[in-house]
């Protein structure tokens, strides 16, 4: 376990890159070997402007992380300061399971109610939701402007 984590504490760029571009495209394979439905539409014209909003999601996290996230997470652990520096101690396993849930409670489910709740925020989130036919690429269908929000909520 504390291998894993060490990983994940030190992942290159690039893999999680393959990671995501391998998640993609394993399901989007599954999806067009295995489909639950026929397909009345092209699939690859489909997927192109989906895409290029996940790259643009991308190039603004890559932005936001380099230049914010990263001096705001060494200046967080020197100085003890977040959530998990108030939580009590625990077993390893236990704390990164309860980080995980947390992060994801605050960067991706608080921040997706919210988007449904406040108008001027919804519009942005709309662009997510108008895809009219939803598959593997749809679920990185952002607006750039969602991964802003998605950065100040984590």
């Amino acid at each position: 376990m504390e291998k894993l984590i060490s990983y994940f504490e030190t992942i290159p760029s690039v893999h999680r890159s393959l990671i995501l571009a391998g998640g993609i495209t394993f399901f989007y394979l599954i999806e067009y070997i295995m489909p639950l439905f026929e397909f009345k539409y092209k699939k690859w014209q489909h997927a192109v402007p989906n895409l290029v909003f996940t790259l643009t999601s991308i190039i603004v996290n890559f932005i936001l992380a380099l230049l914010v996230m990263i001096p705001l997470v060494a200046w967080g652990k020197a100085n003890n300061f977040g959530l998990l520096y108030w939580l009590p101690s625990m077993p390893a396993w236990l704390f990164t399971l309860l980080g995980l849930m947390l992060l994801d409670l605050t960067g991706a489910y608080l921040v997706h109610l919210v988007e449904h709740k406040v108008k001027w925020m919804w519009r942005f989130h709309l662009v997510h939701h108008t895809d009219v036919h939803v598959d593997t690429t749809s679920a990185n269908r952002h607006h750039p402007g969602e991964s802003v929000f998605r950065f100040i909520f984590t």
